[in-house]
């Protein structure tokens, strides 16, 4: 059931990282994408993130064992945080590196956004610039942390909760707030993962007709968007411009029940660090080949496709070697802490 889920987050940080490889481009690097036109808008990529979040979180909490909400902050902070704090050091070491081979510290970021980046607090202004993302993550998890009653509970808290803070978001950005943080807090991709949560619950509620179609619409919609508005562009209206239409894609892709091939389940497990390491990984592929061959990466499509590739390999043999096995020691570890809560809930 979760297949089409799972390709879909690979795909989504492809086209994240696609779309900041064009904008790089099309913007202060002077180059001439042609072919890569077609991510101007793969900033909705995040959207197809939060409605999976929504889904994913939500689908994981309904059907876990016994409910912890300490047990559920603890298993996101080992899934979240030590896999960002690796990435944020290696880049942090990049750009030492790169201070003392070119003298050039202006990519440094001042102490308040370092504190703000390693904790990953509300802020528009990160050392990896898409840590924004991960703070409406974190946030999310708060929240449904505090109000979910646990499995066959009540969750009109914790929808109620949920469809508040979109609301407050909707409003924030229609009043054209610009405060920082708040930016982050009551951004209007909120509202993406209460998407998700509903796509949960009508789901696990038996509501599963008309998947492919379903599928089909979401995918017109989010290519529509794609062409029509570019990434930057995307924030008022996001919600509709693109968390509706991945909602549509989520749902339809609930529906298709295929084999995940091997490197169709790599791309989906390396997702998150794809997500993570594009930026530092465009800056050093950068660095060497203007420096071996006297070229920018973002010249054309050739040599951003080639970028965009030994990208998402590093970022596939970074999850092969380094994350999976800290998943697979976090998750034995919280395995453990159900036994042990298992064993309490039973003898209570």
């Amino acid at each position: 059931m979760l297949s089409g889920i799972h390709l879909l987050r690979g795909l989504a940080a492809l086209l994240v990282a696609g779309f900041h490889i064009y904008a790089a481009s099309a913007g202060g690097e002077n180059g001439n994408p042609v072919l890569f036109s077609a991510f101007k808008g793969g900033a909705l990529g995040v959207d197809i993130f939060f409605v999976i979040s929504g889904f994913i979180i939500y689908y994981a909490a309904a059907r876990a064992p016994v409910w912890s909400s300490g047990r559920f902050t603890a298993g996101r902070f080992f899934r979240i945080y030590p896999v960002y704090w690796a990435v944020l050091i290696g880049y942090l070491a990049l750009l030492i590196g790169l201070w003392v081979l070119t003298g050039d510290a202006s990519r440094f970021a001042d102490p308040q956004t370092m504190i703000r980046s390693i904790f990953l607090f509300p802020s528009d202004a990160h050392v990896i610039e898409i840590s924004w993302t991960l703070t409406i993550e974190l946030l999310f998890y708060v929240l449904f942390a505090a109000t979910f009653r646990g499995p066959n509970s009540d969750t009109s808290l914790v929808f109620t909760s949920m469809l508040s803070w979109a609301f407050l978001s909707v409003l924030y950005t229609v009043a054209d707030i610009d405060a920082g943080g708040l930016n982050v807090i009551f951004h209007p991709a909120v509202s993406e993962l209460l998407f998700g949560m509903i796509i949960c619950e009508l789901w696990m509620k038996g509501a599963r007709r008309f998947a492919l179609p379903m599928f089909a619409f979401g995918a017109g919609g989010l290519l529509a968007t794609l062409i029509l508005v570019p990434g930057h562009e995307l924030h008022e209206w996001r919600a509709l411009q693109a968390g509706v239409p991945a909602a549509f894609l989520v749902y339809g892709a609930l529906g298709l029940n295929f084999r995940l091939g091997f490197l169709g389940k790599l791309v989906g497990d390396a997702s998150y660090m794809l997500y993570l390491i594009h930026l530092p990984a465009f800056m050093v592929v950068g660095f060497l080949v203007e420096k071996t061959a006297g070229i920018s990466i973002y010249a054309n499509d050739l040599t951003m496709g080639i970028t965009l590739v030994l990208t998402v390999v590093a970022a596939c043999l970074l999850h092969l070697l380094f994350e999976r096995p800290y998943q697979a020691w976090y998750k034995a570890l919280m395995a453990r802490f159900d036994g042990r809560e298992k064993q309490a809930h039973q003898t209570s």
